[in-house]
């Protein structure tokens, strides 16, 4: 798996060695909240169990998720989840010192990018919850278009189910951010 740099990020595999960092970061009821997959409180066991996972979906091919890094620290996390022979689903989110800084659409459109050159997708579909409507402006700043969708996603944090408005990106409409 490549690593990608977009302006001051690095965005590079996750590492056994990341897991303490990213305990420390999805330890946010706020971050948490704002996905689905990030359990509130979350734990080093948490973590460790994220990253095992990380390395292992990437030699199978179903998911390549990326260490969204500045100066060497990691600050978020985003990735692609193969959802089909050319479709994926896109994640991400940003720690809480990092969070209103453009960290979000910058990784995010990295990533794409890397899923329709790298890995053949021709399409990107993704999600945010309605309650959190920061995470609908940086999709839609990424050329995502509203689906019209609302679908109810599980989110353990909240350990129930979210409205979420879901968007979709094909590889012709898409412009990455330089």
């Amino acid at each position: 798996m490549a690593t990608l740099i977009i302006q001051d990020l690095v965005l590079r595999p996750i590492e056994r060695a990341d897991a303490a960092r990213f305990a420390e970061l999805c330890n946010d009821e706020t971050l948490a909240r704002n996905t689905s997959r990030v359990p509130f409180p979350y734990t080093l066991e948490d973590a460790t169990n994220f990253v095992k996972r990380a390395t292992s979906d990437i030699d199978d091919g179903k998911e390549y998720r990326f260490a969204v890094c500045r100066k060497k620290v990691i600050i978020a996390c985003t990735g692609v989840m193969r959802t089909g022979s050319a479709e994926f689903e896109l994640g991400y989110w940003v720690g809480q010192e990092a969070r209103g800084q453009g960290v979000a659409t910058k990784a995010a459109s990295a990533v794409s990018q890397y899923a329709f050159e790298a890995l053949g997708g021709a399409m990107i579909n993704a999600g945010y919850f309605l309650d959190n409507p920061a995470s609908g402006r940086v999709l839609t700043k990424l050329g995502f278009i509203p689906t019209g969708e609302i679908l109810k996603t599980h989110s353990l944090a909240r350990d129930g189910e979210v409205e979420t408005a879901r968007l979709v990106l094909t590889s012709s409409a898409f412009q990455p951010i330089v």
